[in-house]
């Protein structure tokens, strides 16, 4: 199958690529119709924007991603805005001279031209000395141009929680508060790759973003949902379903994380033939071995306990942290135990399933610390 990564992409899943989800696609559908606004919360590599898109695309909406992972200060979070914004807004109205003209009356105040290049229409403006002032007015007069034009559209703001590590944190939030509250034909949706810091943003009464949004967790999907879909593209690639056992090795080696389920399966639909479980193995062992510079990165920055945790969880998942049986192999004491896995649970390198045990969150990860260390 020539195109393997076109059904197992790395990064955004569009059209064939993107399956399930149809609780999370129909709650989002449902909160965008109603104009009510969101917080996807899954860690990083979940599908998060991958449904944003997919979501708009299907209710025929334009939108935007802005995405805050760099941002520094407020200018930088005002001009990601505006850079947005200025392209947006052109999708909103009709391709007419008086449409043109109100544009430009509604934001007046803001000095607009239209420029056009590369990327078709933008509306520059002049901006103020005052940031946060200029993130409230530019999210504000979108509304009201879409508003103007009976138009709806999604606004999704990705890594928003970096927002959280600015200095001036608390009165970048409020401004964006401000705008989205008294939006009326524009729909936040909110994501992330830290969830703790999200939380503590839209969770914590003391927060601009109390109370903004309603969160939608994104969990890894089932295996019922890959299997018809695994069994059709082996049909394409080798004119023959996808051997029963070696399925289930897929799945028990990406542990269903929707990232590593395409890595893995994109790199076995590579093969002649439908692959043996040993193959399959080899592959993926491969693959996690060709990661070892961003697995180490990762390890190295904890500390001394945070490192026994983790290799811990990576032989055997737990459900009690602080038990004698966990901690004594470790030399550590319960309370050293429970700080550690707090640490690594807010790192998202660790998670809680819904059985109760604590277990390594990435599975190359952990099968870089179960058995690539362990290679003669």
């Amino acid at each position: 199958m020539k195109d393997a990564m076109k059904y197992f992409p790395e990064g955004v899943a569009l059209g064939d690529a993107f399956i399930n989800r149809e609780k999370e696609r129909n709650q989002l559908i449902n909160r965008i119709k109603s104009i009510k606004h969101t917080v996807l919360m899954a860690p990083r590599r979940y599908g998060k924007t991958s449904l944003v898109i997919k979501v708009a695309n299907e209710m025929k909406l334009p939108y935007c991603l802005i995405d805050f992972l760099a941002a520094y200060n407020e200018e930088y979070v005002r001009d990601q805005i505006l850079s947005k914004v200025s392209h947006l807004v052109f999708e909103v109205m009709p391709r007419l001279r008086k449409a043109k003209e109100k544009l430009m009356a509604i934001f007046k105040r803001m000095k607009p031209e239209i420029t056009i290049g590369g990327f078709g229409q933008k509306l520059s403006l002049h901006l103020s000395d005052k940031p946060l002032s200029d993130i409230s007015e530019l999210l504000l007069k979108l509304d009201e141009t879409a508003k103007y034009f009976k138009k709806r559209a999604v606004i999704f703001m990705d890594e928003f929680q970096q927002i959280s590590q600015l200095k001036n944190y608390h009165a970048i939030e409020a401004s964006i508060r401000h705008a989205v509250e008294r939006s009326e034909n524009i729909s936040y949706v909110f994501s992330g790759s830290n969830r703790q810091l999200l939380k503590q943003m839209f969770g914590d009464k003391g927060r601009p973003l109390y109370r903004l949004c309603q969160i939608i967790d994104i969990e890894r999907m089932e295996e019922k949902a890959y299997v018809d879909r695994l069994h059709h593209l082996s049909k394409l690639k080798w004119e023959k379903p996808l051997a029963d056992h070696t399925m289930q090795r897929i799945f028990e080696n990406t542990a269903l994380h929707p990232f590593y389920m395409n890595v893995l399966c994109q790199l076995v639909w590579e093969e002649d033939s439908p692959p043996s479980i040993d193959r399959a193995d080899t592959i993926w062992n491969s693959y996690v071995k060709a990661q070892k510079h961003i697995i180490s990165h990762d390890i190295t920055e904890l500390s001394l306990n945070q490192r026994k945790i983790l290799i811990s969880l990576a032989k055997s998942p737990t459900r009690e942290i602080q038990s004698t049986e966990f901690t004594a192999p470790l030399k550590i004491s319960a309370s050293s135990a429970q700080q550690a896995a707090e640490v690594l649970l807010y790192k998202d390198l660790i998670y809680t399933r819904d059985d109760g045990f604590y277990c390594i969150l990435d599975p190359a990860m952990r099968h870089y610390l179960n058995i690539v260390l362990w290679e003669k």
